[in-house]
């Protein structure tokens, strides 16, 4: 196949501890022809001073300097600028496999394929290489049913998209939503898609140490916003399958338990009371109908249940969880 080029769009906001590391990791792919291009979104700390240096440093990467508007606002910058053929997200605080480029071009360019992802990622220390590598090519409606699926880890990063496709079908960022805006824009990109192509193969870093304690501020408006998220994405998918209509209530049901749990650990029931009545209110509702669906394993169906039963021992057993898991993290 012909040679093309690969944007890395990176936005940040205070990350000097990290950034490097997530830059080096994609200056060094095996794949050389990228361009990296970092979106300073206002950063306060020492990040916009180290962005630059690293561009000084390699002429591949371009920095743009802008006032805080958020990540959507950063990446369609980045989008607007960009000259690859294919793009990539990645996000400032995690970093890329040497093949990354190579894996998720290969995928997307042997299927012909407007979207490419990859379900599996490194994100513990002990972490290995998947055995087999299985590629499957699914049509859009499979795809945005898998998407909303407990099997994917929601956001634009380990995907690829043809920035063609991006374009001509006007797929953009939200930049009403701050958060679940990831899900939001790639549910849009698989259901425009030719056809989207799965891998298995590990080739992102995720991390999960940025843990924060049971007594750190809750922020309602996250879970408004993701609220929000969701409620368009459904109203874009106008009739869905039942595949994808299970899927979505899944993701809803699990969001709102997440609300339930997050505000119980950080103590704030008192003053969010209603809005946390409200979401206990749909989990118990709503529980029964992922109790059937297969997709959802057992573990996660014993979560809900757990919910509906005794959400703070719940929201206990979730604190030990979030802890493990962030001693555990790449």
């Amino acid at each position: 196949m012909s040679r093309c080029k690969v944007s890395f769009i990176i936005p940040v906001y205070n990350f000097e501890d990290y950034i490097v590391i997530c830059v080096e990791s994609i200056i060094h792919q095996s794949y050389s022809d990228i361009e990296i291009i970092i979106v300073d979104d206002g950063s306060t700390d020492r990040t916009a001073d180290i962005c630059d240096k690293l561009a000084n440093e390699d002429s591949r990467i371009r920095v743009l300097h802008k006032r805080n508007n958020g990540v959507s606002y950063a990446r369609n910058k980045g989008l607007e600028v960009a000259k690859g053929d294919y793009v990539v997200f990645v996000d400032a605080d995690d970093y890329i496999a040497p093949d990354f480029t190579d894996y998720m071009l290969g995928l997307v360019r042997a299927n012909n394929s407007d979207f490419g992802l990859s379900l599996n990622c490194f994100c513990n220390k002990t972490d290995s290489q998947v055995a087999q590598d299985n590629v499957a090519v699914l049509e859009p409606n499979d795809a945005v049913a898998l998407l909303l699926s407990p099997r994917v880890t929601v956001g634009s990063w380990n995907k690829i998209f043809r920035r063609d496709f991006l374009n001509d079908n006007n797929i953009r960022f939200s930049t009403d939503l701050f958060y679940g805006e990831g899900l939001h824009f790639i549910v849009r990109a698989a259901n425009a898609s030719n056809n989207i192509v799965v891998g298995q193969r590990k080739v992102y870093f995720y991390r999960r140490n940025n843990f924060e304690s049971a007594t750190s501020k809750f922020n309602i408006e996250n879970s408004h916003n993701g609220w929000k998220a969701l409620s368009l994405i459904e109203n874009y998918l106008g009739t869905p399958s039942r595949n994808v209509r299970l899927m979505l209530e899944w993701h809803k049901t699990q969001f709102r338990m997440g609300t339930v749990i997050r505000i119980l650990e950080c103590k704030r029931k008192s003053e969010y009371r209603e809005h946390f009545l409200e979401c206990l209110r749909y989990v118990r509702r709503n529980t029964w109908r992922s109790l059937f669906v297969g997709e959802v394993s057992l573990y996660k169906k014993m979560l809900l249940l757990g919910c509906c039963v005794c959400p703070r021992v719940m929201a206990y057993l979730d604190l030990l969880r979030r802890r493990r898991i962030a001693n555990a993290s790449v």
